[in-house]
């Protein structure tokens, strides 16, 4: 079974913290409003958080329409955050490692839904192929990861001598493999958390390249229909 930094209750708190009721600012500015318009419509649809972290997104889902909600992480911790979000019927919890076999029954999600997820974890293959397996025919799973070219522009700096204070253990585009996103010490950004909790958190980051993504996409039987790099506006 996958460890997890977010099974650590420091962390798990943290996490909550930074997400707030509304998600990090990236989600709830570009990410999240980019991926609910490629989906477009999720009146009466089944949806499954992959990753749902504290939850922030299950009102918003509630909002939309949706007619059952599964929020899933690794987590329970991060569950039980999220269950205190939102109380309605139509929202359900488990707890699973989505790098194992998923408890949820095949074509019977018209949704999937994940954010910032699968950079986190070594194993894309499994967490892809349950995801085709779940959904119903014709079902969307759409999804953001750390764009690989900021990995290499990090990468870069470092090599000139210009020390990162977000992300340590990058190697060149090509190097796939395993560094660490630094989170808690941002003390510009977040300085109350900083101050809260005096902690540096090393979360665990899996640098691969976008074709790693396509073909493991590909390889599931995914027919992918957009791929967008979202700018600032």
């Amino acid at each position: 079974m996958q460890k997890s930094l977010y099974q650590n209750r420091k962390f798990a708190e943290y996490w909550n913290d930074r997400a707030g009721e509304t998600g990090e600012v990236y989600k709830r500015y570009i990410l999240d409003p980019l991926m609910i318009d490629l989906v477009g419509n999720f009146a009466n649809k089944t949806v499954l958080e992959l990753g749902c972290g504290n939850g922030y997104l299950a009102p918003k889902l509630v909002a939309l329409g949706s007619s059952k909600i599964v929020m899933m992480d690794i987590s329970k911790l991060n569950l039980e955050y999220a269950a205190k979000k939102c109380k309605d019927k139509r929202v359900s919890f488990i707890e699973q490692d989505a790098t194992e076999q998923w408890n949820i029954k095949s074509n019977t999600i018209d949704i999937i839904y994940s954010n910032m997820m699968l950079n986190e974890v070594e194993n894309i293959k499994t967490p892809i192929e349950e995801a085709f397996r779940a959904l119903t025919d014709g079902g969307i799973f759409v999804f953001s990861v750390t764009h690989p070219a900021w990995d290499l522009y990090i990468y870069a700096q470092e090599k000139v001598g210009v020390s990162s204070t977000k992300i340590k253990g990058l190697n060149g585009y090509f190097k796939r493999g395993y560094a660490k996103f630094l989170m808690g010490g941002d003390r510009k950004s977040n300085p109350s958390l900083a101050n809260k909790y005096q902690a540096e958190f090393e979360l665990d980051h899996y640098h691969r390249t976008i074709s790693d993504y396509f073909k493991q996409l590909a390889d599931a039987g995914f027919t992918i229909t957009d791929l967008l790099e979202p700018e600032l506006t």
